[in-house]
């Protein structure tokens, strides 16, 4: 019972030290990958902040710090609040000062890039859903929707909001916003990582 559970890194630690054919360069980010999980685990539960983060990973090598900051940026999602966003973004900014060859007003321009497109997609769907309602508005019939229950069928009236939602026209422009701008926020993800690793 006082056998201790292994978490998934630890147990390709032990594999690792196994096998022979392993290149210093996966030895390295093996190792890497244990020493930050326990980090990232307290800035992803908001126990540390960005200054924290940068306290901690402090004089490691640079191929950690990189690790780290591709950890951060792979954890960037479309639509997530914006102050998430920054935050995560001040801590790949802070670990960026770290290395000794250092790309931060490139990395920060790209980052920058991501809270342009959330907001040019945050105003694009307010305007679209402006229009909507507009419609609906004038269109008293989109708001009436029928209902079956058993033989008879029953006339309700829908909010404005559902009206919209249901709309087919919005599902379809809901559907092509998203992909379009997912699309374009993961390039740009690709490009910061190509930007650290670089």
């Amino acid at each position: 019972m006082g056998d201790k559970i292994k978490t998934a890194i630890e147990i390709a630690m032990e594999k690792a030290a196994l096998l022979d054919d392993l290149s210093p360069e996966e030895k390295e980010a093996l190792i890497n990958k244990k020493k930050l999980e326990p980090i990232m685990v307290e800035f992803y539960r908001m126990k540390i902040d960005p200054d924290e983060l940068w306290k901690k990973l402090k004089g490691e090598n640079a191929s950690l710090l990189s690790d780290a900051q591709l950890n951060l940026t792979g954890s960037l999602k479309f639509g997530m609040p914006v102050d998430e966003i920054q935050r995560r973004k001040k801590g790949i900014l802070a670990l960026e000062t770290l290395k000794p060859e250092k790309k931060t007003a490139i990395i920060e321009q790209s980052l920058g890039l991501l809270e342009t497109l959330q907001k040019k997609a945050e105003e694009e769907k307010k305007h679209v859903y402006g229009e909507f309602k507009k419609a609906i508005e004038k269109n008293p019939q989109a708001r009436v929707r029928m209902v079956e229950q058993g033989d008879a069928k029953i006339v309700t009236k829908i909010s404005l909001e559902e009206a919209i939602i249901q709309n087919p026209q919005w599902k379809q422009f809901m559907l092509e916003f998203m992909n379009n701008y997912q699309q374009e926020f993961e390039r740009i993800i690709s490009q910061i990582k190509a930007q650290i690793i670089g």
